[in-house]
């Protein structure tokens, strides 16, 4: 559930909505081209080079993972996905190796994907997210009327500046504040909010186990926004959640890439 650094740098400013951060680019008429690593699609003995017939593959290889989340999102937004091997802006999904991480937005080129073996098809929606221009929820200006960072992060994200580390290059890539254009609520139940026990970024850190807190203003969104959950299971009604695309989610989306 990373980004590749050097999105941050950002483009022009192309969206008014909230968790787009300010830069992202929109993808041409609401299509993103793609295309696989070959591997991935030998894997699961794929006869062509899209997703036509992924529904029959292997639940636990790359390739259903990604076909699945592309056609959630697809379903809940509008936005299709179209394979286009030779556009330099195609959208390559291959293997990743340490981690399962995604370009923000359309790119002019080199837009990507990496899926680890074991990757969640939760984590892999997560990154689909990005693809399609969602910043990370708790990342917003306003996140601080919503949740309280533990005390140890709270001070990593104020002093870690240069510091080199690898705690401290996780925290200024997941944690800071950047600049959105806003207009809806923030969304404790989005798809791109992390979970408070992040445990696995650093397990020599018992620390890591529970990030951050509600606040009663959070608490009371979070009672809001888990009523559209409420037939999934109770691990799928926390901030955090990994299970679903949220109303707020597919609403924003659809609003930032110009769905007709």
């Amino acid at each position: 559930m990373r980004l590749w650094p050097f999105v941050l740098l950002g483009l022009a400013i192309s969206a008014h909505a909230a968790s787009v951060m300010e830069g992202t680019q929109a993808w041409p008429k609401a299509t993103v081209a793609y295309h696989f690593e070959p591997q991935l699609l030998k894997a699961v003995g794929a006869t062509g080079k899209d997703c036509t017939g992924w529904a029959r593959w292997q639940h636990a290889t790359q390739a259903y993972k990604a076909c699945a989340a592309m056609d959630a999102w697809t379903t809940a937004t509008g936005v299709h996905f179209v394979l286009d091997e030779r556009r330099i802006d195609s959208l390559y999904i291959k293997a990743g190796s340490t981690a399962t991480q995604a370009t923000l937005g359309h790119l002019p080129a080199f837009n990507r994907m990496e899926i680890e073996a074991g990757a969640t098809y939760g984590a892999v929606l997560h990154e689909f997210g990005h693809v399609l221009g969602l910043m990370h929820e708790h990342q917003r200006p306003d996140r601080d009327q919503y949740l309280t960072f533990a005390p140890f992060l709270r001070n990593d994200i104020d002093y870690c500046g240069l510091t080199i580390s690898a705690v401290c290059s996780d925290v200024r890539g997941a944690f800071p504040i950047v600049r959105v254009q806003m207009s809806s609520d923030y969304d404790p139940c989005s798809l791109m909010h992390y979970l408070s026990n992040q445990t696995p970024r650093h397990r020599e850190d018992p620390r890591w186990g529970q990030i951050f807190t509600l606040t009663k203003k959070g608490q009371a969104a979070l009672d809001t926004c888990t009523q559209q959950f409420m037939a999934l299971p109770a691990r799928c009604r926390k901030p955090g959640q990994k299970c679903a695309i949220s109303h707020d989610d597919a609403m924003i989306v659809r609003r930032f890439q110009k769905v007709s």
